[in-house]
């Protein structure tokens, strides 16, 4: 999230709202550890490690 905030330049609430909506759609897949959420494009990820 820090990296859409600084990137983009968007306050920390609307890039929050972003990252869930790409998780309603299915792009990303949503991750808490500890009180923060972790973000994962499975698919790219699966590229990756298989």
């Amino acid at each position: 999230m820090e990296f859409l905030v600084n990137e983009l330049n968007i306050h920390r609430n609307t890039a929050s709202k972003y990252l869930n909506q790409l998780v309603d759609i299915g792009v990303l897949t949503k991750h808490k550890l500890g009180k923060d959420n972790y973000y994962l494009n499975t698919e790219l990820f699966n590229l990756f490690t298989y």
